[in-house]
């Protein structure tokens, strides 16, 4: 049990000065730094980000001590993603400072904790897996401490927040504070809860639980101590890394795979579709962890135009099925293209793709074989490059535009899309698989076939040649139809396949 805060609070040091932070030597910088060390202390839920060395990392372990040497009884936690950078930061940091001994801390390093005079306890941990943060299941944390945020797994940072609350009075819930700079796993729900929805720190928002939700970004320029030397190193990065860690820019990070994307360029207002352009789509399942379909236009010079996005959780495999088919009414989609997992059988219940399938959603495989998923970044990479403008972006002076167009509309494509990072563990030219890659596993399911995997989808041919002849001149010569009276008869010879862009007569003519 607890002991009473107001009891312990006799237990303060004998001579406790009035500022904590003069007790600990440290002055806070004018700017950011003072902004966030200046908010109150309430259940507030604060990112710093942006910049490396802006001293954001400082400014969450001052905020840290100075709470628990305010409130006794607090429970404060700090966490990283391992212990080995835990190690190489935060606690040589609370090394530097004496281990907050001018507040009456005490530093036990087998548990990792560092405890004051007046019974608040601060304790410094990792966590980069749902199993190491399970060993929290009953702990109470009256205020959270994340520090690189983004590169802790976004279910983990989740699981942290349902842990912070206070169940003891007198003891407040202080709520979240975190730092970060731009990149990793966690960059893309990071830069959209945070850094988007607050117009770049422009305005407040207010989150699910009623906390007032800050963004603070941070620059080298927050910090004068590290010197000009510090910049000129920053400076002759690559340009990612450079974008990232001097000018703390959220669009470009280290690692990202997709660098070449540019809202500007490759989202564009929605425009009428033409009937005669061939439709497709993409599917990447998902129950838990979101289901996300694309559909994409074909026009004459073969680029791509996303046009629409479903995406969302715990919606049952009859249902997507029936959402699909309810956003198609009225239009020819030639293929939806879909993991070949939802072919695999799942104990009695049947194949995911036969439920589509029942519900009038009919998939073809989208063919994930050894290479594939590299194959498949490589062409979403291919369709992101600039290409000689089409009629749209001529019309506007453009003299070249990109592959991909992208409407508004598949906003999770948008948000996801840029904010992927590479994979830290086997093939670097990889995407890391536990990152938010739903809707862009939707788009490389997606280009991956448009001529690069079954050019001709065979399809059984609906009753009556009236609808057979409609379906053909919607969907244009990249879907053939096998006769019903003739199942084993392919209408294209192998050997007879058209070029790219060429017409062929249909075969039922």
């Amino acid at each position: 049990m607890r002991a009473d805060p107001l009891l312990l609070a006799a237990e303060r040091i004998d001579t406790p000065p009035v500022n904590p932070f003069d007790g600990l030597n440290f002055t806070p910088n004018p700017g950011p730094q003072s902004t966030f060390l200046s908010l109150p202390d309430e259940n507030l839920d604060v990112l710093y980000g942006g910049a490396a060395g802006g001293s954001k990392s400082t400014s969450l372990l001052m905020y840290g001590l100075r709470a628990c040497y305010r409130w006794p009884g607090l429970q404060a936690f700090w966490f990283r993603r391992s212990f080995p950078e835990l190690e190489q930061s935060v606690l040589r940091m609370l090394a530097r400072y004496n281990f907050a001994r001018a507040l009456g801390g005490r530093y036990n390093g087998s548990t990792h904790e560092l405890r004051f005079s007046n019974g608040s306890v601060f304790t410094f941990g990792h966590a980069k897996n749902i199993s190491e943060v399970s060993a929290l299941q009953s702990a109470e944390i009256n205020l959270l401490l994340i520090d690189e945020r983004t590169t802790i797994p976004p279910d983990v940072v989740d699981q942290l927040y349902v842990r912070v609350r206070s169940g003891v009075a007198g003891v407040p819930c202080l709520g979240i504070r975190s730092a970060t700079n731009p990149g990793g796993i966690g960059h893309s729900r990071v830069r959209a809860e945070y850094v988007d929805a607050t117009g770049h720190g422009e305005r407040e928002i207010e989150d699910g639980n009623g906390r007032r939700r800050i963004f603070i970004q941070a620059r080298v320029s927050d910090t004068p101590q590290l010197g000009d030397e510090y910049k000129r190193n920053l400076q002759g990065l690559d340009e990612k890394i450079r974008k990232a860690y001097l000018e703390g820019d959220w669009g470009v990070f280290a690692g990202q795979a997709f660098s070449e994307w540019r809202y500007d360029r490759h989202v564009v207002q929605p425009v009428t579709v033409p009937t005669s352009w061939r439709r497709f789509a993409g599917v990447d399942w998902g129950y838990t962890a979101p289901w996300a379909v694309l559909w994409g236009a074909v026009d004459e010079d073969d680029r791509v135009w996303i046009y629409r996005e479903l995406y969302a959780t715990q919606v049952a495999e009859s249902e997507q099925a029936k959402r699909i088919v309810a956003a198609e009414e009225g239009e020819a989609v030639a293929a939806r293209y879909a993991d070949d997992a939802m072919w695999a059988s799942r104990g009695e219940a049947k194949p995911i793709a036969t439920v589509y399938s029942e519900n009038g959603a009919h998939l073809t495989a989208a063919g994930k074989g050894p290479g594939s998923r590299i194959s498949g970044w490589q062409r979403v990479h291919s369709y992101l490059a600039e290409a000689p403008a089409c009629p749209h972006h001529r019309a506007l002076g453009w003299e070249t535009c990109p592959r991909l167009h992208v409407f508004p509309q598949a906003e999770n494509l948008i948000r996801t899309l840029p904010s992927l990072p590479h994979a830290t563990v086997g093939n670097p030219e990889d995407i890391d698989t536990k990152a938010e890659d739903h809707a862009p596993d939707a788009l490389r399911y997606l280009l991956i076939n448009l001529g690069g995997g079954p050019s001709f989808p065979l399809f059984d041919a609906p009753e009556g040649n009236e609808e057979l002849d409609q379906l053909l001149q919607a969907l244009g010569p990249t879907v053939a139809y096998r006769p019903r009276e003739d199942p084993g008869t392919d209408p294209w010879d192998e050997q007879d396949e058209p070029q790219r862009g060429t017409t062929r007569p249909s075969p039922f003519v």
